[in-house]
């Protein structure tokens, strides 16, 4: 647990040097001509933060409940095996690909391991650095709501996840052709990002008394028609039908978080997002992770498609935040929510001990 915690302790610190009036232009900091003193300072602040996460995710060995599984894929991926496994196109050619460049001796899946990780943490670290407006404490949230060791698990979910999180500024900027070109991509390793093609879009909509009515009418019929919707999921992932993961569990911490962000943005909705497109693509998606984990628990890992959705928490609460007048009363809720945060993420890696994630103990293949 110890490294988990230095881990985010250090990170979290970093997150605070990163200067949020630095102007964020539209080009990359590669193609922008104009190389300010804050954007290089911000560079190398986020930078350090990548590579101290990458460092740790990509020399880990056997940490993750579904680690020595993948091993196996791997294995039969390199027999032409590709019948056997469950896993999607683009993931398989990822993997014959570095199979191919660094042999078949048994341990090239700590190679795939370390690629994987770089492109899911790339995405997630630019979305945030991109998309908020306060670096410091939607990274915080990001590290101890677990995202970040959540992905040690699921890698396939969360490099879609973190394509998905990412492709948002193709939305903001109506490059809906890039948009549909990247969520298409990252659905060849794994197909369950395709729902975005659909919400993500629907998120820049001023919603209307008709269209929540039939918002409403969808949801409702998500409980009064179960087995209609499982047998459709069912039919785009056979393999989850009675399998360990197809438990209906409700998630009761999910529902709450969603709850009190929709009450604390309703506070400031006139202020702070009735006019502002990006804030309320954000508020909206807090309401479509809303339905999905009140309406939708029968489903299987229906967690893994909320977090398409409440990832946006961490992008607009810090907003919300930012917006109130007193100063004292900014700082005492960032405090506050750390505090909190610091509390839930001990519990969530004490918790990994006795279930599936099997985050703890932490190996990594350098010194153990």
């Amino acid at each position: 647990m110890a490294v988990y915690l230095v881990l985010a302790a250090i990170t979290i610190s970093l997150g605070f040097l990163v200067d949020n009036t630095v102007e964020k232009p539209e080009k990359t900091f590669i193609d922008e001509p104009m190389r300010t003193r804050g954007r290089v300072h911000n560079k190398l602040i986020i930078s350090t933060i990548f590579f101290l996460l990458f460092a740790i995710s990509a020399t880990r060995i056997g940490v993750g409940g579904d680690y020595w599984n993948y091993t196996s894929i791997f294995s039969l991926l390199a027999q032409n095996r590709d019948k056997s496994v469950a896993t999607e196109l683009g993931f398989n050619l990822l993997v014959k690909l570095i199979q191919h460049i660094f042999g078949f001796d048994g341990k090239q899946y700590i190679i795939i391991f370390a690629i994987v990780a770089f492109v899911t943490l790339f995405f997630f670290i630019k979305g945030i650095e991109e998309q908020s407006e306060d670096f410091a404490i939607t990274f915080a949230m990001f590290m101890l709501l677990g995202y970040y060791a959540s992905s040690f698990n699921s890698i396939r979910n969360y490099l879609a996840f973190s394509v998905a999180f990412y492709s948002v500024r193709y939305i903001f900027s109506r490059e809906f052709s890039k948009f549909l070109m990247l969520v298409l991509l990252a659905s060849t390793f794994h197909t369950s990002v395709l729902i975005v093609i659909v919400a993500y879009p629907l998120g820049l909509i001023k919603w209307k008394p008709w269209m929540m009515a039939v918002t409403g009418a969808i949801s409702t019929s998500f409980l009064a028609f179960p087995n209609f919707y499982r047998k459709l999921v069912f039919l785009i992932y056979p393999h989850y039908e009675n399998s360990i993961h197809d438990t209906g569990e409700i998630s009761f911490t999910n529902i709450a978080r969603c709850i009190g962000v929709l009450v604390f943005a309703l506070i400031f909705y006139k202020k702070a997002i009735k006019d502002n497109e990006k804030n309320r693509f954000y508020f909206n998606m807090n309401i479509f992770a809303l339905i999905v984990y009140v309406c939708c628990s029968y489903l299987p890992v229906v967690s893994r498609i909320g977090y398409y959705f409440n990832m946006f928490q961490l992008i607009l609460v810090p907003t919300l935040i930012n917006r109130i007048p007193k100063k004292w009363l900014r700082v005492l809720l960032k405090v506050l929510l750390i505090v909190v945060g610091v509390g839930y993420y001990v519990y969530f890696l004490h918790s990994s001990e006795t279930n599936d994630t099997r985050l703890i103990p932490y190996f990594n293949w350098i010194i153990n």
